[in-house]
């Protein structure tokens, strides 16, 4: 597959709110993605999280089959070894991006794009989802941050289960377990998918961008050092227009208007 295949295999579209969409386009094969895609992807995401102007980030897959059914299996198998040693690089690039990412599920989630819906920061996902990391099946495993969001999300037990049994879980138990967010039908799933962005786009970008940065800390660094970490951020946010203008928003009992400033 060429670089060109891949770029129109991966779909952005923004609007002037300030939400961009990332779109896995291959409908054709349930969205699995290949390594040039993986490769867009963050590129993508990098390039967006550099961008203020960008506020809400969604990721979603095309068609009503499936986020992503994971990775491309024949390709994984053609590719040498050592090249496959850093591709939770690829798939953890939403977590890395300032701005608030959801990951909008339609259908099969798994394996890789699993993963890639683990590093977003909310999955919201309709009841005919169904989730699972079918990697031991093969005889290998979730090799691009699965195992490690796994258990952090849900605990070794779960964890556990999900990866060594290759078991598939609807969206009702993948909610119950924490590995999604919020569950809703078919139906309404654009409504509620715009309600939530609508929600963020409420909110002061400058204080969901601090808030994220200390809650993933929260699962790499110490506690002390969190602790410190949130301190200083709570510093700096009372600093800000955007907390005076909350306050005040609060005292005359009207919605905020926040400016990321």
């Amino acid at each position: 597959m060429t670089p060109v295949d891949a770029t129109s295999m991966v779909g952005l579209d923004r609007d002037e709110r300030g939400v961009a969409t990332v779109t896995i386009q291959r409908p054709e094969k349930r969205n699995a993605i290949t390594l040039e895609m993986r490769q867009v992807i963050m590129r993508t995401l990098e390039s967006l999280a550099l961008d203020a102007s960008v506020r809400v980030i969604v990721i979603t897959g095309s068609g009503d089959l499936a986020f992503s059914a994971g990775g491309d299996i024949p390709q994984f198998a053609e590719y040498p070894p050592h090249q496959l040693t850093n591709l939770a690089q690829t798939m953890g690039a939403p977590e890395r991006c300032p701005q608030p990412v959801i990951a909008a599920i339609d259908g099969l989630c798994f394996g890789g794009g699993l993963e890639l819906a683990l590093a977003c920061d909310y999955r919201l996902a309709t009841v005919r989802s169904s989730f699972g990391f079918p990697e031991i099946t093969l005889g290998a495993l979730p090799g691009s941050g699965g195992t490690q969001r796994a258990v952090r999300m849900l605990g070794m037990s779960r964890a556990k289960r999900l990866v060594l049994t290759g078991e598939r879980i609807d969206a009702a138990t993948a909610e119950d377990w924490g590995l999604v967010s919020q569950v809703v039908e078919a139906e309404v799933f654009d409504d509620a998918l715009e309600t939530l962005v609508q929600r963020f786009l409420t909110l002061s970008p400058v204080a969901l961008n601090f808030a994220k940065a200390v809650l993933t800390k929260a699962l790499d660094g110490s506690f002390p050092t969190g602790i410190e970490m949130e301190g200083k951020s709570m510093a700096i946010l009372c600093g800000m227009e955007d907390f005076q203008e909350g306050v005040m928003a609060w005292k005359e009992r009207r919605p905020a208007v926040f400016q990321g400033r």
